[in-house]
């Protein structure tokens, strides 16, 4: 099974690589990702709001840092205490996040939570339908090429009412060369600097993550590269009118409604909702 996970998603080879996961997970600590993971928390508790305990969530994708969403994690901790299935297709990264929550600190987590190793789809395919209240993807949206089986999925496994949280890169449709943490290749080739890249649906680009948050002339954490696939906010209303969900798709402070001020970075965030 993790033979043929690898073969099929040969984009994400360096989370089967020990070494790489560990140091990219490592990488992670830096304050841009903690930033994002605060938003997708602000945003989570206001769309879930009104959800009444128990709640069954699945976390996509989750990778190394099941440490994050402290809001959210108190709501569903309370009794009746909710479930989340922590879903990764990489067996190193859900050993990193067991470690990453294995003290005194986040034993109320570890009573809700699973943790799956499987893509993403194939775990979908096995939940019964209407069984999710809330599915929640970070840093993962991207990596999927074939959303159309994503949504098909979603909309008989998400309840009426229900919700689907997700950060999307590049909703402008521009690659830039790099940012805080890595550096893009369009068609596999740098680009300068001071350039950027008009994307269309479908395209690919390769990220290659720095040794060290924040220095572009770190160099680059050896084997540490992803692909990942540019979808526009055209083809996400497509999808979300044609499988029965409302969507908002753009920057997260459009959409929250009292959020944190020392938060003020911009994230691109789309919310499904299942009609």
């Amino acid at each position: 099974m993790k033979e043929n996970n690898l073969e099929k998603n040969s984009g994400l080879k360096m989370y089967f690589a020990k070494d790489v996961a560990e140091s990219f997970a490592e990488l992670e600590q830096n304050k841009r990702n903690f930033q994002v993971a605060e938003i997708v928390d602000q945003v989570l508790v206001q769309e879930i709001a009104n959800f009444e305990n128990p709640i069954y969530v699945a976390e996509l994708g989750g990778g190394a840092h099941a440490d994050r969403y402290h809001q959210f994690f108190k709501k569903i901790t309370q009794e009746p205490k909710g479930h989340l299935d922590w879903v990764d297709i990489s067996p190193l990264m859900l050993e990193l996040a067991k470690k990453y929550i294995d003290s005194d600190d986040y034993q109320d987590r570890k009573e809700v939570i699973d943790f799956v190793e499987g893509e993403i789809c194939e775990y979908l395919g096995g939940l019964k339908d209407w069984q999710l209240d809330l599915a929640i993807m970070k840093y993962t949206f991207n990596h999927i090429e074939n959303i159309e089986s994503l949504f098909e999925l979603l909309s008989v496994k998400i309840k009426v009412g229900g919700k689907f949280v997700s950060t999307i890169a590049n909703l402008n449709a521009e690659l830039k060369s790099f940012s805080s943490n890595a550096r893009y290749l369009y068609n596999g080739q740098q680009f300068p600097d001071d350039e950027k890249r008009e994307l269309k649906d479908g395209d690919s680009y390769v990220i290659k993550f720095f040794k060290v948050a924040g220095d572009k002339n770190s160099g680059y954490l050896e084997n540490a590269e992803v692909v990942s696939y540019y979808h526009s906010a055209e083809k996400i209303k497509k999808l979300a009118e044609t499988f029965g969900f409302k969507v908002f798709i753009g920057d997260w402070k459009d959409l929250i409604m009292a959020g944190d001020e020392d938060v003020g970075v911009k994230q691109d965030i789309f919310v499904l909702t299942r009609k």
